[in-house]
């Protein structure tokens, strides 16, 4: 069994976690991490939080809208694109950056994206599988 405390919380203040890239991050920025693999979900928001974030959790596209639509602050999305549920990853980056142009969208998948559509402005894609620092640089490039 995998119990995780505090996750899926939007709580905002001072980070107490190291960046990978040896900075400390001087606020927590939200990332709203969409992922239908419960392992990986509860992985990357570990994964996260170590690094300062705070994840908020969502296991699919469907869940990952109405968190947004009730207005809950997010900062950057992070979104596999093959999910069940009406919303895949690529129609939420898609929703997010038209719906909130502030919020930065990383989508990542194991199948290869050839063929599909054109990524959004602000969405940067990481195939799976993928390093954490590469993560990590994505996300800051996405804030600043």
């Amino acid at each position: 069994m995998y119990v995780m405390s505090g996750k899926g919380t939007a709580s905002v203040g001072q980070s107490h976690g190291m960046h990978a890239g040896g900075n400390y991050l001087t606020e927590r920025k939200n990332v709203l991490v969409v992922e239908d693999q419960a392992l990986l979900r509860f992985l990357a928001a570990d994964m996260l939080e170590d690094a300062g974030y705070n994840p908020i959790l969502a296991a699919t596209g469907d869940e990952a809208m109405d968190i947004l639509l009730k207005g809950e602050t997010v900062d950057l999305v992070f979104s596999d694109v093959n999910m069940p549920g009406r919303i895949n990853g690529l129609d939420l980056a898609e929703t997010v950056v038209q719906r909130w142009p502030n919020i930065g969208v990383v989508l990542t998948s194991g199948a290869f994206l050839k063929g599909q559509r054109i990524l959004p402005e602000k969405t940067a894609f990481l195939p799976k599988p993928y390093e954490w620092e590469d993560v990590y640089r994505v996300l800051e490039e996405l804030t600043h």
